[in-house]
């Protein structure tokens, strides 16, 4: 079994850029992975979405990135009924 490398280190400001319209910002993280968070340049446009931003800082070496997280909605995960009452206490 090969060694895995950590993925986390000293928390620090790095350089991030949304994937989907190319804004940067520094952001506080341990890690050199995707971040899921809003971006305050187009998350209005899509309330309700998660925005994804990447790190374009270089990786120090002894370290990986993080697996990318899966995203999930309710409707995958649960089924949403409508018109349905809720039981009164």
């Amino acid at each position: 079994m090969p060694e895995q490398l950590p993925t986390t280190g000293k928390y620090t400001h790095k350089a991030y850029r949304c994937k989907e319209c190319g804004h940067e910002r520094e952001v506080g993280t341990n890690h050199w992975g995707d971040i899921y968070s809003d971006c305050p340049a187009c998350s209005w446009k899509r309330p309700g979405q998660v925005t994804v931003s990447e790190c374009l800082e270089d990786m120090p070496p002894g370290f990986a990135k993080p697996a990318p997280w899966r995203i999930v909605r309710l409707g995958d995960i649960a089924e949403i009924r409508r018109g349905i009452p809720l039981p009164r206490k």
